[in-house]
């Protein structure tokens, strides 16, 4: 994608990560609305099993985003060496929607954890997700910190170009 500055930029992100969380937020909300209003049922009724999936799905969670994590600071420390800013935030912003990604996708088996066992620890473990998302999200201060800027560029991207209009 071609930016004509920072603000397009960042408005071109934000856009994007917000439709894409819509997607968990909106399952989730549905799935427990149902559970609520009794239009559906836990598809798993054995206890056995239900205990299982609660300490199997979080465990599960927690090693995808791990793994996307040491992937994504991995991507961003080859993104570093790139001399432009231009050049880096056009690929910073594939990795962050892959961040995010993995984070909507994480969020959407909490979603199936709540169909299938009908348990509010899910939702509580869906809350989580979001307050992990609130920390991962794609800021200028945040863009700053991944992209380790300094200086002139550091600036101009905290101020999304209006420090040097």
């Amino acid at each position: 994608m071609n930016y004509s500055s920072l603000r397009e930029f960042f408005y071109k992100l934000y856009n994007i990560c917000l439709l894409m969380m819509f997607l968990p937020i909106g399952t989730f909300l549905v799935i427990y609305y149902l559970l609520l209003t009794n239009q559906i049922s836990p598809s798993i009724q054995s206890e056995q099993v239900e205990q299982i999936i609660l300490i199997v799905f979080p465990i599960l969670a927690v090693l995808d985003l791990t793994i996307v994590h040491l992937v994504v600071r991995r991507k961003f420390s080859l993104l570093n060496r790139e001399i432009s800013l231009g050049v880096r935030l056009e690929k910073y912003f594939s990795v962050a929607v892959i961040r995010l990604s993995a984070i909507v996708a994480t969020s959407l088996f909490m979603a199936a954890g709540l169909f299938l066992t009908g348990s509010e620890w899910f939702a509580i473990f869906f809350l989580v997700l979001v307050i992990w998302l609130a920390f991962q999200w794609p800021t200028p201060r945040r863009v700053s910190k991944d992209l380790k800027l300094r200086g002139d560029e550091e600036q101009m991207v905290l101020t999304k170009g209006e420090a040097f209009k």
